[in-house]
């Protein structure tokens, strides 16, 4: 009788935790499906996808209220990257925007937390990953129906950037981005399952990447198809396999450099007649003059700013105010930390890299538990994803990015709890 009351007595808490986990799921799939939705932009740079990511973590948080513990991966090497924020903000020339700059990390790390931990169970990992998937498959279909109509603001093509898209995310480069992550977790999940249907995703996002006319986008996908490729040769054929590969691409790699002639190719896609090619490929001379510029003038602003840094969003002031003949944000994630946060920003940068790239690596060599295994079956293209946005990221800032940290936790809530 006392056992049968007290199981009556625990069914509406098991009840709630229930409705509690789906709310917080369904929330962040949502959230996860909307990640685009970029423009128009807000007061403190808000986007309209935020009202679903702050809904997500609340119901999140709510529903760890009810007896789930969570964890807070990547917390001390993002902890180390606002306090350098923060000490270079405050003897920067632009103190409130480099203190609103660090409350947005703070607001990314928090989302991160939010898909580690709802993803916590291999169900709710899935809603959430294949939410992406699909979704991401439809951005990018509307973007063409979009292109094929006219219709600039779903595209996202301006005067400045001509032919070039961005879709509702506001920068071409970072709809690049968007598409190459989503590329990489059609490869890890395996879906849509119809193989035919999945190398029709496969072209659709290809194409929308390309449509950006993203440099640093094209970067990404070569490098981290690369590294996803040679990670799942590790994995399934050992050492020796892998090496014979690497060594294979590095001399195919090797004789394509010495045999391409890059100017001619810059010519020629500069007055191509596909204007995507001349907006892309063909503008490269002018994007590389512009980052060598950046980085000379970038030696002596280090040197007046200090070891401290100037805070965040600083770099285009203290260019306008130096009279510095380009005038441009850092455009480089790793230069922006040193400049902007210091040195003690920079250490937090780069060890909260490297520990995102050590659990994406871990996954790669490691077996998944057999839930986790059949949502994420090629871990080694999660691997791709994030090392090719690291490289993307030495010429474009993307690291502020909702999808990109959408993509930590995942890669979090597969190391904390899809591991065997």
């Amino acid at each position: 009788m006392v056992e049968a009351a007290a199981s009556r007595t625990q069914a509406p808490a098991r009840g709630g935790a229930l409705t509690g986990a789906r709310l917080a799921t369904g929330t962040t799939a949502l959230a996860v499906a909307l990640l685009p939705v970029l423009v128009p932009h807000g007061p403190a740079n808000l986007a309209p996808v935020d009202v679903f990511v702050i809904a997500a973590v609340w119901l999140g948080l709510v529903w760890a209220g009810s007896g789930h513990s969570w964890r807070f991966p990547y917390a001390v090497p993002t902890a180390l990257f606002v306090v350098g924020g923060c000490l270079g903000a405050l003897a920067g020339p632009v103190p409130g925007e480099g203190i609103q700059a660090v409350l947005q990390d703070l607001f990314l790390l928090v989302w991160c937390w939010t898909i580690a931990n709802v993803g916590a169970s291999p169900e709710r990992l899935k809603t959430i990953v294949t939410t992406w998937v699909y979704a991401s498959i439809a951005w990018a279909t509307l973007l063409f129906v979009a292109l094929a109509v006219g219709y600039t603001p779903l595209t996202g093509q301006t005067e400045t950037e001509g032919s070039r898209t961005s879709l509702t995310l506001g920068d071409p480069s970072y709809a690049a981005n968007y598409f190459f992550v989503s590329i990489m977790l059609i490869w890890a999940t395996g879906r849509p399952r119809n193989r035919l249907m999945r190398l029709l995703a496969y072209g659709i996002l290809v194409a929308a990447l390309v449509s950006t006319g993203s440099n640093s986008g094209l970067v990404s996908l070569i490098a981290g198809t690369i590294i996803a490729a040679v990670a799942g040769v590790y994995r399934t054929r050992g050492l020796v396999a892998a090496m014979t590969v690497c060594t294979f691409v590095g001399l195919a790699g090797a004789i394509a450099v010495l045999q391409t002639n890059v100017g001619a190719i810059r010519d020629a896609a500069h007055g191509s007649r596909y204007a995507v090619i001349r907006d892309g490929i063909g503008r490269s001379d002018v994007s590389e003059e512009y980052r060598t510029a950046l980085l000379e003038e970038s030696v002596p602003l280090y040197l007046a700013g200090g070891p401290l840094g100037q805070g965040p969003v600083s770099t285009k002031t203290r260019l306008e105010n130096d009279l510095a003949p380009v005038v441009k944000e850092a455009h480089d994630d790793y230069l922006a930390a040193l400049l902007e946060r210091g040195v003690i920003g920079l250490a937090g940068l780069l060890l909260l890299l490297g520990t995102v790239a050590f659990r994406s690596l871990g996954l790669s060599v490691s077996h998944l538990r057999p839930g986790f295994g059949a949502i994420v079956a090629r871990p080694n293209a999660l691997l791709g994803a994030v090392l090719g946005t690291f490289v993307a990221s030495t010429v474009y800032e993307l690291l502020h990015l909702r999808h990109l940290w959408a993509l930590f936790g995942i890669v979090a809530a597969l190391y904390i709890w899809g591991r065997e």
